[in-house]
């Protein structure tokens, strides 16, 4: 597949070796690292997993393969969804998508590193604002779209969400979570924070301040927009799996949101006076109709989209989870969301209200004019 626009900078421009030095105050040279960048796509009300057909190289279920140290069964896919693996790029970049029932296509473009953790930072800068790799993303999903649209119901425009993972396997000599904390947070919090100078003391503790730990070998810094994650390479699956996830919910939060949006907007300049026509139907019931089916279609996919994932009591990987929404601000989303709602069935209640009063005022008429016509009737025979 190629890289359109501009040829996107080699990974092993930016490698060393894994002897290389460490700078004053850095964290030992990186053995084996990786810049993964997530692209979430929202393209469709559902996907009917079931019916995907052949995609790149083959499909496969992905559940959460988590550790079993860290209890397992506290939280789980209740539909696992489906992989879908490309070959890779040039410069050994993997390609990989991820489809989730609830319409949401997940693209990562995963980036190896060898080499100093100064370099790792230049190289995860330089690629966190690289044009390329998002027009990379895009043109396997439009690749991919073609193959599974069978499976797409109420397909529309794309809406898009971005988060990138640093990840690190291993260092040398090796490295305990604590001492990133410790000794080397100043670099570890320009890193995540994707600066090039070192951050104020408060805002390295800001920056730092959600993170997981299960071993002295692991840690996960979640923020808003990024993440590192240092652990072996089958456990750093579960918890970008995790923050994969969360940044799905994240992206059908603000696609309700969108819909709420456009929707109010349309009934802010519907007239609210108008007549009723007794041979159709009044501008007040329309309206009506069209936000009662706004409401139930958008619980409809917050319910879908907030389910998929089951989340019990306070184990590693759910307090993991818990602290990425509060990162990427899902709870605010939700209650933003649950506002618009409300307005939207206080104007709901007001529309039918309305279409009521004039359906009544319609009816009394009708029978004003029964009554006078059996009045007129009356008159006439009493003449006769």
């Amino acid at each position: 597949m190629g890289s359109g626009g501009k040829s996107l900078p080699s990974p092993k421009s930016s490698q060393m070796t894994s002897v290389a030095v460490s700078a004053p105050g850095m964290p030992p040279s990186i053995e084996v690292g990786a810049f993964q960048a997530y692209f979430m796509f929202d393209v469709a009300d559902t996907i009917d997993l079931s019916r995907l057909g052949a995609v790149g190289e083959g499909t496969a279920r992905a559940p959460l393969q988590l550790r079993l140290e860290a209890s397992p069964s506290f939280i789980e896919f209740l539909e696992a969804p489906v992989i879908a693996r490309f070959p890779d790029l040039p410069g050994g970049i993997g390609v990989r998508a991820k489809i989730f029932d609830y319409g949401v296509v997940s693209i990562r473009l995963t980036i190896p590193f060898a080499g100093s953790w100064t370099k790792f930072a230049e190289f995860t800068r330089r690629l966190r604002s690289d044009p390329t790799i998002p027009q990379l993303a895009r043109k396997t999903l439009d690749s991919l779209l073609s193959d599974i649209e069978p499976a797409l119901d109420e397909a529309h425009s794309p809406l898009a969400e971005d988060y990138f993972i640093f990840e690190i396997e291993s260092f040398s000599p090796p490295l305990h979570s604590a001492r990133l904390l410790s000794d080397y947070a100043p670099a570890l919090a320009s890193l995540v924070m994707c600066e090039e100078r070192s951050l104020m003391p408060t805002e390295q503790e800001e920056a730092l301040r959600v993170n997981s730990s299960y071993f002295e070998e692991d840690l996960a810094v979640v923020q808003w927009d990024t993440a590192f994650v240092y652990d072996r390479r089958d456990a750093a699956g579960a918890v970008e799996d995790i923050l994969e996830f969360a940044n799905t919910q994240l992206l059908e939060l603000r696609r309700h949101d969108t819909l709420l949006d456009a929707e109010l907007e349309v009934i802010y300049k519907l007239e609210p006076k108008s007549g009723y026509r007794p041979f159709g139907r009044n501008e007040s019931q329309k309206a009506a109709d069209r936000i009662r089916y706004l409401i139930v279609d958008v619980f409809e996919l917050t319910d879908r989209s907030s389910n998929v994932l089951k989340i019990i009591g306070d184990a590693y990987y759910a307090r993991l989870y818990r602290g990425a929404a509060q990162r990427l601000g899902l709870k605010d989303w939700q209650r933003q969301i649950d506002l618009k709602l409300k307005s939207v069935g206080d104007m709901y209640r007001f529309f039918n209200d309305q279409a009521q009063t004039a359906r009544s005022e319609f009816f009394e008429i009708i029978i004003i004019l029964l009554i006078a016509f059996e009045i007129v009737i009356g008159i006439i025979a009493l003449r006769r």
